[in-house]
């Protein structure tokens, strides 16, 4: 029994590389993480503006009447977006090297990621000074209350 060649020079590939060229995994892989950055960007921006609107919300009704579950829920609100923001906002990188004398040395890098956004936290500080400053006042004297209860 004889075996002709059929003109295929396909030899010693992996059956999943048959018909590709040699870099488009690369590339793929490339493409696939670049749309999933953009869409997790899209995700945390969305919810930042959730939040916003949240806030502004309950902003508007703390202004109407102050109760506890109304500062409460504002300060989660607040809490929660200042944290998505400043995740969006900065980077951290951690680097560390051994000096001359043979001590680890480990160095902190803060890099701001995103601008915009961070102008967007301060404007809302700003606008929402009043009702945090209010906030943080009656926390204050809730804390004074539980010490001379206890």
């Amino acid at each position: 029994m004889e075996i002709k060649p059929t003109g295929s020079k396909i030899l010693n590939q992996p059956a999943d590389s048959v018909g590709r060229s040699p870099g488009s995994a690369g590339v793929r892989e490339a493409v696939f993480s670049e749309a999933l950055q953009n869409s997790d960007s899209k995700r945390r921006s969305e919810i930042c503006a959730t939040l916003l609107e949240q806030i502004d919300a309950q902003s508007e009704e703390l202004k109407k009447g102050i109760t506890p579950a109304g500062v409460k829920r504002y300060r989660k609100l607040v809490q929660n977006f200042m944290k998505e923001a400043l995740q969006q906002s900065y980077s951290l990188d951690q680097e560390s090297r051994w000096d001359r004398s043979g001590n680890r040395k480990v160095f902190v890098t803060v890099k701001k990621i995103n601008e915009s956004l961070e102008k967007l936290t301060d404007a809302l500080l700003n606008k929402e000074k009043k009702h945090i400053d209010l906030v943080a006042k009656l926390d204050e004297i809730r804390g004074l209350l539980l010490d001379l209860y206890v």
